[in-house]
């Protein structure tokens, strides 16, 4: 699944939001409308093709002068919805800053 069709997909309305992604958002301070707003700007950086899943990460505005991202892990499994499967703020121990790409870890 490409990024433009799933953008397609969303602008038209045509998404699910699981509870997971409900429960990670109220956790952490953001709303369903942040998770359109990070999908629509943002990239595909992990593709999870035997679940029918992609991960994308993008910018989200919380606030004014409050701007994270966002990874949101979508299913594309339905040919008409895309569903969000879960959303967080990525772990900055986790991910090199912009979050595109995990952390690399030294052994000791």
């Amino acid at each position: 699944m490409d990024i433009q069709t799933i953008r397609e997909r969303v602008q038209t309305g045509n998404y699910l939001v699981k509870s997971h992604a409900i429960l990670h958002a109220e956790k952490e301070g953001f709303e369903v409308k942040h998770i359109v707003e990070a999908i629509l700007n943002g990239r595909i950086i992990e593709e999870y093709h035997e679940d029918q899943r992609t991960l994308i990460c993008g910018r989200s505005t919380l606030l004014e002068n409050v701007v994270v991202y966002l990874h949101v892990v979508c299913e594309y499994a339905d040919p008409i919805y895309i569903e969000f499967v879960t959303a967080y703020i990525p772990d900055e121990n986790q991910w090199q800053f912009p979050p595109f790409k995990r952390q690399r870890h030294q052994r000791r």
